[in-house]
């Protein structure tokens, strides 16, 4: 990777978004791949589809972090909601249902766009009456 130096600035590289093909003049610290240089520019690139792109990897951020709260005793629960995640926000699939002991999650993007699960807990009731 060539790598632009100034004695007076910050070390620089070029990276290009993965989307739209516009280079970007990256600052770096340390050294750096150009995949990860090309990942700095598509995440700090203006295009839609770079936009559209960070949206995904937030909600999935997001829905990791309290899946990782909920599920933290269940890792094999843990890792199949990581991959639903990723498929439903994906498009790749259009839901995703996770049974756990009693509770049934169904992972899908609703009307407005944003990822959600809704869970439920199995309720049995036996009333006898002699």
């Amino acid at each position: 990777m060539k790598r632009e130096e100034n004695t007076n600035e910050t070390p620089t590289t070029t990276g290009t978004c993965k989307f739209c093909g516009q280079s970007r003049i990256i600052k770096t610290v340390g050294e750096v791949t150009q995949q990860e240089a090309d990942e700095i520019a598509t995440d700090e690139c203006d295009c839609e589809e770079a936009k559209k792109h960070h949206n995904r990897e937030c909600k999935i951020k997001k829905a990791n972090e309290w899946a990782k709260l909920r599920f933290e005793n269940t890792p094999n629960v843990l890792q199949i909601f990581s991959i639903a995640f990723r498929d439903v926000t994906n498009h790749d699939v259009e839901s995703v249902t996770i049974k756990e002991g009693d509770w049934t999650h169904k992972v899908f993007l609703n009307s407005d766009g944003y990822l959600t699960v809704k869970s439920g807990k199995k309720v049995d009731e036996e009333v006898d009456f002699a």
